[in-house]
């Protein structure tokens, strides 16, 4: 007779669907009923709302980080050395409450067992194991597993029961590392970056890591400005590298051609399947260089035109760590830390801040083999550096408003970032501070996005004594074109404050 499956507690995070388990023996007694058809007709075909990502068995699992991880998987199972076998399943749909099947069939086509279960959805992947316990007297060949969600087909996963010992050299397929072995891996693989300006002083300091090419990898910004760079590896040793192999300013990335020494390398990503509710990793980096390790979800996917693609990830990170990896459950490289478009990048003080757990994937880092290596100073002669602030100390205050100062009247300081071609005119107010006494000349520059000089005011020269503040406004036009802009403004030669806006019809 059918007996009714005994179901565990969920124990389960926000992706994973509930437990179930059955057994192999149980047989399946269903009635039948002859029906007589009472209307037909066509319709509209309709594609499938449910999509498998992956499948797997194994005897031994665990929840990582909201996911399920099997430890143990394989697809050939030994009674009665075996007392389960695990199936997990991983899909796409839409979000909401979904009802999921499993049934399993014997060697001989027979439907052994089937369950159900109900799983609220709050992302578009989510997962549900079933665990199946083995007998002495289970039946030997192949069983096969197919699951269905709201009704649709929903992966089918096969596996073999054998009626013998476990022979000793069978090998075992990889289990996916534990956060402790990534860390490890993430550590010996990755570098420190730090951007130095003409005179050696360090401008400031990001990550990079291998991959399996040799290649070194990081995010352009972490670059940007440079004047020469010094890497320091896993190992301790410190190179000196002044020339980039490829790059991509836009997308944020670059390569250099660094020799890894004793330095780990990554793969990447072998199915290239990065989707929203993804597990991973990354590794935060505290000012010193010291390595933390992180790990949440992908929580977006968007692509701006002309910037690439771009993922999210459920958690900040520093700025040191920018250019740093991202990895999924199995150690492979799934993107870098980075890509943060300039309307989300802030400046005060010198200091840049990311406002998003922004991840460029690691699909766009691509490079010709025949390339050759192109010097730092090449990229400062075709517009591919930004000048990096340098003089934040002499500005107290600083922001972009909408209109024009008229004398003898009160003009409405409200910082704004986004404008129309109707608004006219913007100005831009910085308030100049004495930390210690100082005179030179001020100026505003407006640039587009790719580093082309727009417009500037006239040098007016600021003359401070210790303690003093003093208050300056650029009015400027804005320029008819959609898009993003930045505004600078130098002290003497070097940039004291940055902005960035946009204008949109």
């Amino acid at each position: 007779m059918l007996r009714e499956p005994r179901k565990q507690n969920l124990w389960l995070r926000e992706r994973i669907c509930r437990v179930v388990i059955f057994g192999l023996v149980l047989p399946l007694i269903a009635a039948s009923t002859v029906l007589g058809i009472q209307q037909a007709g066509g319709v509209p075909a309709s594609g499938p709302r449910v999509k498998m990502v992956r499948s797997v068995a194994g005897t031994k699992g665990d929840q990582r980080g909201g996911s399920f991880v099997m430890t143990d998987p394989r697809t050939t199972f030994f009674v009665p050395e075996d007392r389960q076998v695990i199936v997990y399943f991983e899909w796409e749909a839409p979000r909401g409450t979904h009802h999921c099947e499993g049934t399993l069939r014997g060697p001989n086509g027979q439907l052994s067992v089937m369950s159900s279960f109900d799983y609220p959805a709050t992302q578009t992947r989510f997962g549900g194991f079933w665990t199946i316990p083995l007998l002495e007297n289970t039946t030997a060949g192949v069983w096969i597993f197919d699951s269905r969600v709201d009704g649709e087909s929903a992966g089918t996963l096969r596996f073999e029961i054998v009626s013998a010992k476990r022979p000793a050299e069978l090998p075992k397929e990889a289990a996916p590392p534990t956060a402790a072995e990534l860390y490890g891996r993430a550590v010996a693989a990755s570098v420190l970056i730090e951007k130095l300006d003409d005179k050696g002083h360090t401008l400031d300091t990001a990550s990079g890591f291998f991959l399996e090419d040799g290649v070194l990898v990081t995010a352009f910004r972490a670059i940007d400005g440079a004047h020469t760079l010094r890497i320091r590896l896993s190992d301790g040793s410190r190179l000196q590298p002044d020339a980039v192999v490829a790059w991509n300013r836009r997308q944020d990335w670059v390569l250099l051609n660094v020799a890894p020494g004793k330095s780990a390398k990554f793969r990447r990503v072998r199915d290239k399947s990065v989707t929203v509710g993804d597990h991973c990793y990354w590794l935060d980096a505290k000012a010193d260089g010291a390595r933390v390790i992180s790990d949440g979800q992908i929580v977006g996917k968007e692509s701006h035109e002309g910037w690439g693609e771009r993922l999210s990830i459920s958690g900040l990170f520093s700025s040191t760590a920018t250019g740093g990896p991202v990895l999924n459950d199995h150690g492979e490289v799934m993107g870098l830390l980075g890509g943060a478009i300039p309307e989300t990048r802030r400046y005060a003080g010198g200091e840049t801040f990311t406002m998003t757990g922004s991840v460029v994937p690691i699909d766009l880092v691509q490079a010709d083999p025949n390339a050759t290596s192109t010097p730092l100073q090449s990229l400062w002669a075709t517009n591919q550096f930004t000048a990096p602030v340098t003089r934040g100390r002499n500005i107290s205050f600083g922001m972009i408003t909408q209109g024009k100062p008229q004398k003898g009247k009160a003009f409405p300081k409200e910082m704004k970032v986004d404008f129309t071609p109707r608004d006219g005119s913007a100005t831009v107010v910085v308030a100049f501070q004495g930390i210690e006494a100082w005179k030179s000349t001020a100026q505003l520059r407006i640039y587009d996005v790719d580093n082309h000089l727009l417009n500037q005011g006239e040098p007016v020269k600021i003359s401070l004594r210790s303690g003093e503040t003093q208050e300056r406004a650029w009015n400027f036009s804005l320029v008819p074109k959609q898009g993003i802009y930045r505004a600078d403004v130098l002290v003497g030669e070097e940039v004291a404050w940055r902005e960035y806006f946009r204008i949109s019809e």
